[in-house]
């Protein structure tokens, strides 16, 4: 029995092996193509991502070119301006080395022309000190005389010392517009004292004893000193005060001498 059981088994699964063969057999080769198609379209997202990349890094790329480019069109700019600017620096300046020379030749000139006048200019200024009013005397006497040893000096410029002349001509033009006194000296031997000075532009030039008993004026007619009434003794020192700012200024009466008459 068990074997007719088992001949009957194998008589009804016969045909379903055959056929899920059949089956097998079938799918396997739509498998194998789907499979390959798979791959083939993995393969070809893959290429197509990587395609991507490319493109992409090929754009960056690109914008940096671009980037650069217009860059190095900015630098050609400015270097093209800039050299416009050095080229009309230049021309200004060769331009300027003209002028200079011409001016230096000009100076050249000027120069053998104001050393004759300022020597003139010189000599005029020691003889006006010695003919005007004796105020101040040893100070002016002595720029006088420095600017005599400034004329025979060569490492100073004639304009320097055209400069220093016309400064030393503008103090004595000053001196006719200004009240001032100082401490000095007058006399000799003996009879030297010390005095205090009042010169009062240069129409009036005192002196006053320091007890302030006495007091003269210096008559430029006479060219000597004149013994003032004693009423003057007041309001002189008040001036000298004035002069030395230890008061404010005030209205003052000083003496001055007459003008020379012409024979």
């Amino acid at each position: 029995m068990t074997r007719r059981v088992g001949e009957g088994v194998t008589r009804v699964f016969t045909p379903l092996l055959v056929m899920v063969t059949l089956v097998v057999a079938t799918i396997a080769p739509a498998v194998a193509q789907l499979s390959q198609a798979k791959s083939t379209e993995v393969q070809k997202v893959q290429e197509g991502a990587a395609s991507q990349t490319t493109i992409d890094n090929l754009d960056d790329e690109r914008s940096e070119i671009e980037a650069e480019y217009r860059v190095t069109l900015t630098q050609l700019e400015n270097l093209r301006q800039y050299n416009a600017q050095l080229r009309e620096l230049i021309k200004a300046q060769e331009e300027e080395k003209i002028s200079l020379r011409e001016q230096i030749e000009r100076i050249t000139g000027v120069g053998r022309d104001i050393v004759p006048l300022m020597n003139e200019m010189l000599d005029s200024l020691g003889q006006f000190v010695e003919l005007d009013v004796p105020f101040l005397l040893q100070e002016r006497r002595k720029r006088v005389n420095e600017l005599g040893a400034l004329m025979n000096r060569a490492d100073v410029t004639d304009s320097e010392k055209y400069r220093r002349i016309l400064e030393a001509y503008q103090i004595e033009n000053d001196y006719g517009r200004t009240i001032e006194a100082y401490d000095g000296t007058i006399g000799d031997g003996e009879d030297r004292q010390q005095v205090n000075f009042l010169k009062i532009g240069r129409v009036s030039f005192m002196y006053q004893t320091r007890d302030k008993s006495e007091t003269y004026l210096w008559d430029h007619v006479a060219k000597a000193w004149v013994d003032l009434p004693s009423s003057y003794n007041s309001p002189v020192s008040i001036a000298i005060r004035m002069a030395n700012e230890q008061i404010p200024p005030n209205l003052i009466f000083v003496p001055v001498t007459g003008p020379e008459v012409a024979e």
